[in-house]
């Protein structure tokens, strides 16, 4: 009984490796099998094919994205003759991206050569080649497969003593009076033979290594790269790293060094990022629309609007920020236009803002004549306020027009005791009627009232409209305007690996008695990247959502309002860790079941 268990468990360990070993594009019943080929051996200089073969799994192959990259440093030749059938080719940095739209029938072979050349000081030892292919077919997908076949190459010792490093260059960048960039790492080692004894040197103030010498027969050693910009201005500078190896061939060899500083300046912000405005052929002005602009930076920003249209203008058209919020009426004269669609620009300028300038979009409809009167006032609500007991509140005044055609007859109702309305009815061509609007307390207890005053037109093309009134007697006064607390700010992944997005959230609520839109800035290490703008009603609550992608590895400290969180982008894991991790889980668990059942065995015995 004891071996037929044991019998079992073998099987049982057989059977998930085999599963572990099942590539997944097989699981999902794919056949496309993109194999690649490459040279077992690559001299320095040498300029090599590289081929990636793969064959439609079936009717409708669409979408076809082939991806491929080759060792970092190494230059690509990539082109569309390259590839059968035709495709649209790219290459980023080390990635050879080919796709291919479709749809393609089953049986279709694919070929990608393109070559790659191999630099002057690439390191001995094997270069890797990782890529995938994405696809789908018909609707469904995307599917994804690993390029199979060789993944390899090796370059040869060289026969002499070879300063070899990574990278070739360095570039950092911070923003002046803020904190030091995040260290870079230099890896030297020895691409030939014998043993190098190196040294380090540089020629700037502001740049440092650590440590400055060191020797290598071939194995990694690690330098650290750091920046101090204390005291700098903003600006470009630039070193260079000198590595000198007695004896090596390519002895010193130069690694330059960039760094900018952004100046740390005014930064002008704006909202809302467009305007629209509607009106008729004919008619009266649409109202205006308000701009408002501060300043997101420090110092002071100093700004001045401009417009590219005759139609538009701005008021006031210039001011200054600290922290201070101004609010720019933007109004629109249609008089004399023919209906149509209308855009211009306003253009926000700020010497010495980091961001300028910047321009809001704004765009007018203007549509065709009505036939009928149509029914416009001014304004769209009235609010009296009085003490109680205290005398009746000043009165207020109702415009009424018609923007449309013919003669508009107009009638006031309103459905409150202590309002009235002098007069209640009138005519328009086009001329504004005057309507004095009076409030009696007497009697009135402390509190908010409301009502309505609707205005009546028979034959007008929007009869009714109404006009909202408060009054507030006593203790009771208009709500407080919109005011926005953000709290709970989450990063998560707190970790990544280089390229990965990480999620940034915060929860933004209105606290105050009015609805209100609130601008929610995403700073990155002490600048904005990316904005939203929220509009919440009292007491309501929204989140927030921003994702970040970064590929420097480092520490990156991430603001929303008040609330400051970190997050780290890692160095990448080995490429085989990523592809085999699967292997390793599933060895893990064949072990503890063989040496279960084997300790169970023991025990019998």
């Amino acid at each position: 009984m004891e071996k037929m268990k044991l019998l079992a468990a073998f099987v049982t360990i057989v059977a998930l490796m085999a599963v572990a070993l099942i590539p997944v594009d097989m699981a999902l019943g794919q056949e496309v099998n993109p194999d690649r080929i490459l040279p077992d051996t690559v001299e320095r200089g040498e300029t090599f094919d590289v081929t990636v073969t793969f064959t439609a799994a079936a009717d409708n192959f669409n979408g076809i994205g082939l991806t491929d990259f080759y060792p970092d440093g190494w230059e690509v030749g990539l082109s569309e003759t390259g590839c059968d059938p035709d495709a649209y080719v790219k290459a980023t940095g080390n990635k050879a991206e080919i796709i291919w739209y479709g749809p393609y029938d089953k049986g279709e072979e694919f070929t990608v050569v393109y070559n790659v050349t191999v630099p002057d000081y690439a390191c001995a030892g094997s270069h890797t080649f990782d890529g995938f292919l994405e696809y789908y077919l018909g609707a469904e997908g995307s599917y994804h497969e690993n390029i199979t076949g060789d993944s390899e190459v090796d370059v040869p010792v060289y026969h002499m003593p070879l300063i070899c490093c990574n990278p070739k260059s360095f570039s950092f960048s911070a923003t002046e009076g803020d904190s030091n960039p995040a260290d870079q790492r230099l890896e030297i080692s020895n691409s030939g033979i014998d043993t190098i004894n190196w040294t380090l040197s540089d020629d700037a103030e502001w740049l440092s290594e650590d440590p400055t010498s060191g020797s290598s027969t071939g194995e990694l050693d690690l330098v650290d790269v750091s920046v101090d910009i204390a005291g700098m201005s903003d600006g470009d500078y630039s070193a260079n790293i000198t590595i000198t190896a007695d004896g090596a061939d390519n002895s010193p060899w130069v690694v330059p060094v960039s760094l900018h500083i952004d100046p740390w300046t005014s930064q002008i912000s704006f909202d809302p990022e467009s305007l629209s405005f509607t009106a008729v052929e004919g008619g009266s002005n649409p109202a205006p629309e308000t701009l408002d602009i501060w300043n997101s930076g420090v110092d002071t920003l100093h700004w001045t609007l401009s417009d590219d249209a005759d139609w538009l203008s701005e008021d006031p058209t210039s001011g200054s920020s600290t922290d201070d919020h101004v609010w720019v009426s933007v109004l629109v004269d249609s008089a004399g236009m023919s209906a149509g669609d209308y855009s211009a620009d306003i253009t926000i300028n700020a010497t010495g803002a980091g961001n300028s300038p910047q321009t809001v979009p704004v765009s007018l409809h203007i549509s065709t004549a009505a036939t009928a009167p149509v029914i416009s006032f001014s304004p769209k609500s009235l609010s009296f306020t009085a003490g109680e007991g205290d005398s009746n509140p000043a009165n207020e005044t109702l415009e009424i027009w018609n923007s449309g055609v013919d003669t508009l007859h107009w009638t006031l109702s309103d459905d409150a005791a202590w309002l009235s309305e002098n007069p209640t009815s009138g005519s328009s061509t086009g001329e504004r009627d005057t309507v004095v609007l009076s409030v009696d307390i007497a009697g009135m207890s402390d509190g908010a009232y409301s009502t309505s005053i609707t205005i009546t037109a028979s034959g007008a093309s929007n009869s009714p409209q109404t006009v909202p009134v408060t009054l507030y007697v006593g203790g009771a006064g208009p709500p407080e305007p919109a005011q926005f607390t953000i709290t709970g700010l989450d990063v998560t992944p707190e970790q990544v690996p280089p390229g990965q997005p990480v999620t940034v959230s915060a929860q933004v609520t209105n606290t105050g008695d009015s609805e209100g839109s609130c601008t929610v800035n995403l700073t990155v290490n002490g600048q904005v990247e990316q904005t939203k703008t929220v509009t919440l009603a009292p007491e309501a609550m929204e989140t927030v959502t921003f994702t970040v992608t970064k590929e420097a590895p480092g520490s990156y400290t991430v603001s929303i309002g008040d609330l400051t969180e970190e997050f780290t982008v890692a160095a990448a894991a080995p490429s085989w860790l990523n592809r085999y991790w699967w292997i390793i889980v599933v060895g893990i668990v064949a072990v503890v079941l063989l040496a279960y059942f084997l300790r169970r065995k023991r025990a019998a015995y």
